[in-house]
């Protein structure tokens, strides 16, 4: 005899754009959705019978259909929304999962003046949130992906372990180029995530720039904690940052000396380095 130990399914990459239009003056969020249902679905896989399925096609048009009902106030709000709407919509399903990227366009602006509807993508960052809804009771996280950055000096890495296998030669002066993921647990949902990540960017961004860093280990500490000192909203935070090398360039073949100028970038492999860093329990509780 065999079972359906587990279950779930959705609709993935579902993007949606919405204008909100004031006047002359112009709002534009642009999102990608992932929605995914678990609850009374096994008879689909054991009895061919789709009686109680919700097609993926009707998951896609409810993003729309909310997008015109409810507009689109916040990446945070919206994944609550849709989270709630299969919940509270269907009583077979017990969980619904969402999971939402914002794609980041800015106001143009001219001569100091911001455009009332012409706008600009900075690059691959994407603000994050992932929302998962119970018949009484929803959590939320939200985040940061792509966010590349790069300095080039200030960063150091020494006196690590050596074996028998390690060729590399410590620098006290490097290139240091990272593309930043956070995530943290919003602890209240209706709290105003957009306000707050904004905050907890400015941290990260003002020590990755300004403290020496000793290591990739080091930094992302120091990053994690101005955030959690400036946000008192945040109990922890996870940070993912890959150590994108530029490795200098060997020119002496030329007759020419390169003295920290000329690198050559690498996608691969590259270090990974990730960790939650916390309160810690005395000041939790606090």
């Amino acid at each position: 005899m065999i079972e359906v130990r587990s279950q779930s399914y959705g609709k993935s990459q579902v993007r949606v754009s919405h204008i909100r239009r004031n006047g002359s003056v112009h709002e534009f969020i642009e999102l990608t959705c992932w929605v995914e249902l678990m609850g009374d679905f096994d008879a689909a896989y054991t009895a061919a019978d789709n009686s109680l399925v919700v097609p993926t096609d009707t998951m896609k048009n409810t993003v729309y259909v909310l997008a015109k009902k409810h507009g689109i106030d916040s990446l945070e709000s919206f994944c609550r929304l849709l989270a709630r709407h299969f919940i509270d919509s269907f009583s077979h399903v017990e969980v619904a999962n969402v999971r939402g990227a914002e794609s980041l366009w800015s106001r143009m602006e001219f001569g100091g003046e911001p455009h009332t509807h012409a706008f600009v993508a900075p690059g691959n960052e994407s603000n994050t949130c992932d929302v998962t809804a119970f018949a009484d009771d929803l959590t939320q996280t939200a985040g940061i992906a792509g966010l590349k950055v790069l300095k080039t000096t200030g960063s150091a890495f020494t006196n690590y372990l050596v074996d028998e296998q390690t060729t590399l030669q410590p620098t006290d002066d490097r290139i240091f180029a990272t593309t930043i993921e956070a995530n943290w647990p919003c602890s209240d949902p209706e709290a105003d995530w957009t306000t707050i990540r904004s905050r907890i960017r400015e941290q990260l961004l003002a020590k990755f720039a300004k403290q020496h860093s000793e290591s990739v280990q080091h930094t992302l500490y120091e990053m994690a904690g101005a955030a959690l000192e400036a946000c008192p909203e945040l109990s922890e935070i996870s940070l993912t940052m890959p150590n994108q090398h530029h490795l200098l360039m060997n020119l002496a073949p030329f007759d020419l000396e390169n003295p920290n100028e000329v690198f050559v970038p690498t996608d691969e492999p590259f270090g990974n380095i990730s960790a939650t860093i916390a309160r810690s329990e005395a000041e939790a509780s606090a």
